[in-house]
């Protein structure tokens, strides 16, 4: 677990398992929860923190952001139409390339804001891809990694939307990028 800011820390993902974002603070919660088959890391690190998180922000609906959910019974958040997604745990979810199944999910539509976060709606990876931003630390899901960006080839994925949110992404100001995979990036 890498501690990134005083409330941010970057939990990398294990196997097909994406990345972690564990926020801490008043009103903790997590972001992205991976696959859901191996959770000893995680729950482990939120003993560790000492931190009992109050929600769940899925970047977008692919399993293995999504699978981990249920390890937790709190609200799930997931910009539209990606929320809708999750919640018939359809093809968009992608688990059969997972070689499992995703039982459907209650999830709640991510606005534009989310407890002192901005979420930028960054289709492209998928149709709602979605990226946080706070204090220069972009949680970017799998939109942009430290060295590429995510795939388009999957349901819903779109080049031409893609470069248009890789544009709004480039306008940003930020110092450090959590990507859904991969090593955390320090410009």
């Amino acid at each position: 677990m890498q501690k990134i800011s005083g409330s941010v820390y970057f939990l990398s993902g294990e196997g097909y398992d994406s990345n972690t974002i564990i926020i801490t603070g008043p009103d903790p919660f997590i972001v992205d929860t991976g696959t859901g088959q191996n959770p000893e890391k995680l729950i482990n690190a939120l003993r560790e923190l000492e931190v009992e998180p109050t929600a769940i922000v899925n970047t977008h609906c692919h399993y293995d952001h999504v699978g981990g959910n249920h390890l937790f019974k709190i609200p799930v958040y997931a910009h539209p139409p990606d929320d809708g997604h999750i919640r018939c745990a359809d093809a968009h979810c992608v688990a059969p390339m997972f070689n499992t199944r995703l039982e459907p999910q209650a999830v709640e539509p991510l606005g534009n804001e989310f407890r002192g976060w901005r979420v930028i709606h960054t289709p492209g990876h998928t149709e709602g891809s979605c990226c946080l931003l706070k204090d220069k630390i972009l949680i970017s899901g799998d939109t942009i990694f430290a060295e590429g960006i995510g795939r388009m080839d999957c349901p819903g994925g779109s080049e031409e939307a893609m470069q248009k949110s890789l544009a709004l992404l480039e306008a940003l100001e930020y110092k450090v990028l959590l990507p859904g995979h991969g090593p955390s990036l320090h410009r």
